[in-house]
């Protein structure tokens, strides 16, 4: 991909720099704030190649893939940092108009997860990385242990079997480093959301850092708490309640006592409202939600499993799914797993399926080019590209590759697969699957992805989408 072409030319389609506001990224999505939608020509951003596909929402988001968003993410702000003529009155007002309307077509849910969404995509790169290496640690300790109780092999001292056979392969310092690298992010997970919901919701970011730490003290027992109540639920919340709070303080905080008095008066009321207010009350929810997943995959069984997995692939098109994070990690801070996460990344395999076999169908030579791409990225990791670039477009390869998905959501929950981590999805995600269930996830994945192949093939076939004549 020429980066610098693809940046230039999504710039030119979206209006120009001026019409240009926030330019972020996702895993695999450039995330751009519009001025005036007007002046933005969608299909020929569509058209852009390399482009997988373009999704208008509060900000409007190009798919161009894993690795290559953040790319392009930095060379479009270079622009604006070297192009870009400050924002007139006018070009204010748009965003404003814009930013309005964008408000009246968002229900109170989709605004809640997209906020939540927002929350954690900065976190969402180092949490992959640690989840990763936690996945490691724990192949590399289970492989131990068994290897201990199949040799009947005894502990020594204060060596447990397992740590005997680690020392012996020379790698209990690998241990330690994992697992030290991957407790940095978990441990201290409530500090990073608090710096960015504060930052997502306009307040003083290092306060959200320091309520979020409040949360995991260990003195909170003192207080007949426990560290970590409430979750990031709760510090989601008050670090929204304190931005608003710091909004009304401020303005009838003469601006020579502001620099003082606004943050303490923020902190002493909204400390006092997390330990005996937000905490209990969050953990009350937290607890309900919790009970709540874990009751519907334990009495839905297969249909529940079928039908969440084959949901998911709706909620990535939305951009909807990364609100479910908080679920995933206060299920794992509460039970050490992760099943609904097991469940989502199914949608990879669907959308692997039904791709594979647009590929074999299509006579289109653009769609082969993209499908060709797309599917290996979507086998080692996200299945973005395979949904915009292949599936969403073929059209009914979208619904075939979802009822696939599911089949592969009633696998994960009959063998009991489960993941101790959240991050990418396809193989990236072999790493994060406990109890040493990788077989049963590969098997899982596998029947995902063939019903969906064989379902997306035979549906191509009886429509005639191999006959279909070639874009003109």
């Amino acid at each position: 991909m020429n980066y610098n072409l693809v940046a230039e030319t999504i710039v030119k389609h979206c209006g120009g720099l001026v019409n240009l506001g926030h330019v972020t990224n996702c895993m695999t999505r450039v995330r751009m704030t519009i001025h005036d939608m007007k002046n933005v020509d969608m299909k020929a951003l569509r058209a852009i190649e390399g482009v997988l596909g373009v999704v208008e929402d509060d900000t409007l988001q190009v798919i161009v893939g894993p690795g290559k968003s953040s790319k392009v993410t930095i060379l479009i702000n270079e622009r604006l940092k070297g192009g870009a003529s400050p924002p007139s009155s006018e070009d204010v007002g748009l965003k404003a108009k814009a930013a309005r309307e964008s408000a009246k077509k968002q229900t109170p849910v989709k605004k809640i997860l997209k906020h939540i969404a927002n929350i954690f995509v900065p976190i969402l790169p180092p949490l992959i990385a640690a989840g990763i290496l936690m996945g490691i640690n724990n192949l590399l300790v289970n492989s131990a242990t068994s290897y201990a109780m199949m040799h009947q092999i005894a502990a020594i001292g204060d060596l447990s079997p397992a740590q005997v056979i680690l020392e012996q392969r020379h790698l209990t310092g690998v241990i330690h480093f994992f697992d030290i690298v991957s407790k940095g992010l978990f441990s201290f997970l409530p500090i990073y959301t608090g710096v960015t919901a504060a930052k997502e919701f306009g307040g003083t970011v290092v306060m959200g850092g320091l309520l979020g730490a409040i949360t995991i003290a260990p003195q909170l027992t003192q207080f007949g708490l426990t560290p970590g109540q409430g979750g990031l639920i709760g510090v989601i919340f008050c670090v929204w309640l304190m931005c608003w709070l710091e909004r009304k303080i401020r303005r009838v905080i003469p601006d020579v006592l502001d620099v003082v008095l606004t943050p303490t008066i923020v902190l002493t009321i909204m400390a006092s409202a997390l330990l005996f207010i937000i905490m209990p009350a969050a953990g009350v929810v937290s607890d309900a939600i919790l009970h709540g997943m874990n009751g519907l995959l334990s009495t839905g069984g297969l249909a529940a499993g079928f039908v969440l997995a084959a949901l998911f692939p709706f909620l990535i098109s939305l951009g909807l799914h990364q609100g479910l994070i908080p679920i995933h990690l206060e299920m794992i801070n509460a039970t050490g797993h992760a099943p609904l996460f097991a469940i989502q990344i199914m949608s990879n395999a669907g959308m692997v399926g039904a791709a594979t076999a647009v590929l074999l169908l299509t006579r289109d030579p653009v769609m082969r080019n993209i499908a060709k791409g797309a599917i290996p990225t979507s086998i080692l990791a996200v299945g973005e590209p395979t949904i915009f670039g292949v599936n969403i477009p073929a059209g009914f390869a979208f619904i075939t590759g979802s009822i696939g998905a599911g089949f592969g959501g009633m696998i994960v929950v009959l063998l009991g697969v489960t993941t101790n981590g959240v991050g990418a999805a396809g193989l990236s995600a072999l790493p994060l699957i406990a109890d040493g269930k990788y077989l049963q996830y590969v098997l899982a994945w596998l029947t995902g992805c063939a019903i969906a192949f064989a379902l997306t093939y035979v549906t191509g076939k009886l429509r005639g989408y191999d006959k279909e004549a070639l874009p003109a």
